[in-house]
């Protein structure tokens, strides 16, 4: 019993020696369970508590847009640089560009001096300095009086050449073929080389006549006929257009409200070259007064026709046959023919615009002959170049219209004086009368000036 007693105490300390010396267990990954510390035990160290799992980094706070950061102080605006202006068509900062159309050549070729005097007169212009510091380039088509022609340098000149306005466009048909087109695109024309009553009745905002009007002329020389010639029959030699008609139909009116019976009408074309079949038609009418409403070349050759055959009544003309060569074409048959005028004699030296405008004539258009035809083409010209400087730099086709609306009185032009308003852009309306001098190879004048009565 002792004896196993001593090996179990053996044993038992051998187990003890053992597990003393043996190295520490690796400590289990489990945690062993808290020993219980009693109530009296030195106060249990505060367990740390957990870490706090970091805050979940906010997601940057949805950075508003730049803008957001507070603005920096509005810098004042720089003010709104000015919307570009409107381009105005033809004009530029040097430069004012002007159109017109006319024959150069045809049967009413003798109307081309007109635009070539224009241009003599933008050269004088230019020379001078321009209009408000701007240039004046001015461009004409040779149209050669076809009104489908006329169309189509028309839209030539406002469409590929982007004139600002025109000036002294020829031509009553060729007038009316592109008259809507005009208003409606706003071009502005001052003096149409025509005296159609259309151009200002009823009034186009565009359109500002200077020439006396068919209707007033037909009425002047008509009553002149009656009243002074003491013509009892009339006959007409008319152009088949719508120049011709607006004569020969107020020659009517006028004959009718003093009794008697319409004129006889012979008509031609103006692609007529003979015109000695119309000289025995009017003679055959028995008139003892013709008067005619032709242009130049038509108008001279009926009258030679006229005195080949011996057939001298009293004649009459519309002032468009006042040029200077009619004496040539015609011959001895324009002796005595009176027609109205509406500008000053070209050839008056007594009156110092008319020396001037002499002058004026050789240094810039020395080629042109000096008639009333081209007096009349400066004349048109002037009256647009006052318009052009009255309105001033800031030039637009509006504040021109303007401007040509309150014109009133301009003395400055060759024309006595000349007034528009914006319900009145009918121009002249007085004339004088002059007789043709063969001996003298001119136009005599032998009224003063006169109005409808």
């Amino acid at each position: 019993m002792k004896a196993r007693h001593l090996i179990l105490v053996l044993t038992i300390l051998s187990v003890v020696l053992l597990a003393a010396c043996a190295p520490a267990p690796a400590p289990t990954p489990t945690a062993a369970p808290p020993t219980a510390v009693p109530p009296t035990a030195v106060p249990a160290t505060k367990a740390p508590e957990p870490t706090k799992a970091p805050e979940a980094t906010k997601a940057p706070a949805a950075t508003a847009p730049p803008a957001a950061t507070t603005a920096p102080v509005a810098t004042t605006a720089p003010a709104a640089t000015k919307a570009p202006a409107v381009a105005v068509p033809g004009v530029t900062d040097s430069e004012i560009v002007i159109g017109s159309w006319g024959p150069q050549d045809g049967p009413a070729g003798a109307y081309g001096v007109i635009d070539r005097t224009i241009a003599g007169f933008f050269k004088k212009v230019n020379d001078e300095g321009g209009i408000n510091g701007r240039k004046v380039r001015f461009i004409y088509e040779n149209d050669s009086y076809q009104s489908a022609k006329t169309v189509g340098a028309v839209k030539k000149l406002v469409e590929e050449d982007k004139v600002f306005a025109l000036v002294a466009g020829l031509g009553t048909a060729n007038n009316l073929a592109v008259m809507d087109y005009l208003v409606q695109n706003n071009v502005p024309h001052v003096g149409p080389a025509t005296g159609s009553t259309t151009l200002a009745v009823p009034l186009k905002k565009n359109v500002y006549a200077v020439q006396l009007n068919y209707m007033t002329e037909a009425t002047l020389l008509t009553q002149y006929a009656l009243d002074t010639l003491k013509s009892k029959k009339v006959a007409v030699f008319w152009q088949n257009d719508a120049f011709g008609k607006e004569g020969l139909n107020t020659i009517n009116a006028v004959l009718k409200k003093a009794g008697l019976a319409d004129a006889t009408a012979v008509s031609y074309e103006t692609a007529d070259t003979n015109f000695s079949a119309q000289a025995l038609k009017l003679q055959t009418s028995g008139a003892d007064t013709v008067i005619l409403w032709a242009v130049p070349k038509p108008g001279g050759s009926v009258l030679a026709e006229m005195n080949k055959i011996g057939y001298t009544p009293k004649i009459l003309s519309s002032a468009v046959l006042n040029d200077p060569a009619i004496f040539q074409l015609a011959g001895p048959g324009i002796e005595g023919v009176v027609i109205p005028a509406w500008l000053p004699a070209y050839d008056d030296l007594t009156n110092p615009k008319i020396v001037q405008w002499q002058a004026d004539m050789k240094k810039y258009a020395p080629a042109e002959q000096i008639g009333g035809f081209a007096l009349s083409g400066w004349t048109e010209a002037q009256i647009l170049a006052e318009g052009l400087k009255r309105t001033g730099k800031d030039l637009t086709r509006e504040s021109f219209l303007k401007t040509m609306d309150s014109m009133k009185d301009y003395k400055d032009s060759i024309l006595p004086t000349i007034s528009y308003a914006g319900d009145d852009h009918a121009g002249t309306k007085t004339a004088y009368f002059q007789k043709a001098d063969t001996k003298a190879g001119k136009w005599v004048t032998f009224t003063d000036w006169l109005s409808i009565k």
